[in-house]
């Protein structure tokens, strides 16, 4: 019985953490973000005070979750991922969680979002104003706007996978961050999320809550420089076999976690 009674106390405190998330970001953008742009200047001074209050945002929001015992999180070198300014970010994707557990941990940190989001009502104003990175730019834009983020001293945060990893299949990694890497040549910091128990899985709805609190583990683990792959004669083969070794080094940490 009282197995039964955590477990709805923690499906309606994830229904409520949802709705934060969600409800509260909405007003936060329409309230918080336009008093910060009307109090700071345009330009990098802004874009710093935006990234850091999403920084705090996130990492209260994960503070709450687990103080109402949603979730447990442990972090190991925790240190280095604050230190990772100025370089790329490469994390495994399993929960829906992950970009406000990192974010939650690197005081200034970029990510490349949809482009439709900068044209959001609620969400515009946020993205445009922390200076994130629309992933519908052309090639030469993009690529340009994550060196200028990362001689910025910004943290780039991707997940090559794209989207939430599917329970059980092994990572398949996109190949656009391998040729940013070593374009770049940029280091690279790798991270490792676990979940036990999965939760909040791609095509879960949120609802199906575990009985057991989901523990997540962030690992921060190898660093990387990627000119270490430019000895190849073709850059597209460097981005390649770097894919390669990321798919095998997130399947083996996946294996032994």
């Amino acid at each position: 019985m009282v197995d039964r009674l955590d477990h709805l106390r923690r499906v309606v405190c994830t229904g409520l953490a949802f709705a934060a998330l969600f409800g509260g970001g909405a007003v936060l953008a329409l309230t918080v973000f336009p008093l910060v742009t009307l109090l700071t200047p345009s330009g990098a001074k802004r874009r710093e005070r935006n990234q850091w209050l999403v920084h705090w945002l996130f990492r209260g929001y994960v503070w709450t979750l687990t103080r109402l015992r949603v979730i447990e999180v442990t972090v190991r070198g925790a240190d280095r991922l604050r230190a990772a300014g100025g370089r790329m970010i490469v994390a495994n994707h399993p929960t829906l969680l992950d970009v406000v557990l990192l974010m939650g941990l690197v005081p200034r940190s970029q990510c490349i979002v949809k482009g439709a989001l900068w044209n959001s009502p609620y969400l515009g104003r946020v993205v445009r104003g922390t200076g994130y990175i629309r992933n519908d730019l052309e090639p030469e834009a993009l690529l340009e706007a994550c060196r200028d983020s990362i001689a910025r001293g910004d943290s780039l945060i991707i997940f090559p996978e794209g989207t939430r990893t599917i329970p059980g299949e092994p990572p398949r990694f996109r190949r656009g961050f391998a040729n940013i890497a070593t374009m770049l040549e940029t280091e690279i910091q790798l991270v490792v999320i676990t979940c036990r128990p999965l939760t909040l899985v791609k095509g879960e709805p949120w609802w199906k809550v575990p009985y057991r609190r989901p523990r997540f583990h962030v690992e921060v683990g190898d660093r990387l420089d990627a000119r270490e792959w430019l000895g190849y004669e073709y850059r597209s083969l460097a981005a390649r076999k770097l894919v390669r070794q990321l798919e095998e080094y997130y399947m083996e940490c996946s294996a032994n976690g």
